[in-house]
């Protein structure tokens, strides 16, 4: 295969990746409508990051079945969003956008959310904070 065509070929990949991963990115439009996720967390604990899923109709992701069919369904973005303190208190807010934009039209789909001890020095030397339960909000 002569260079030229090699070139060509790396060129193709490569713009077809970059269309790919431009699909992927979230470009809610200014002044849209958010939605505010609002946590109360007790002071010997700390929130976790919010795991944001958001899904499109427009972009949707081909799946293998059983007997080698193929079927498609909603694509799948997600983010994570750290929630901030709201001032003192024990109130910890995440504000969202419904409509994620760019090509895909990205709608918000659901969050997760939990909470996990602060400080576990309290329990032993060298404890630390496990997976436990989440919340799942959908919206």
């Amino acid at each position: 295969m002569s260079t030229l065509i090699r070139r060509a070929m790396g060129s193709l990949l490569l713009l077809t990746l970059t269309a790919c991963a431009q699909s992927k990115t979230l470009s809610p439009p200014p002044g849209g409508e958010q939605v505010s996720i609002t946590v109360k967390v007790p002071p010997n604990l700390a929130a976790e990051p919010m795991r944001v899923m958001y899904r499109s109709e427009k972009c949707p992701v081909k799946r293998s079945g059983a007997g080698w069919s193929s079927y498609e369904e909603d694509g799948y973005l997600s983010t994570t969003v750290q929630p901030q303190q709201q001032g003192q208190s024990d109130v910890y807010e995440a504000k969202l956008a419904i409509n994620g934009g760019s090509r895909c039209q990205w709608q918000l789909s659901n969050v997760t959310f939990g909470v996990t001890y602060a400080n576990t020095t309290r329990f032993g030397e060298n404890v630390k904070a496990g997976p436990g339960g989440g919340s799942d909000c959908d919206v």
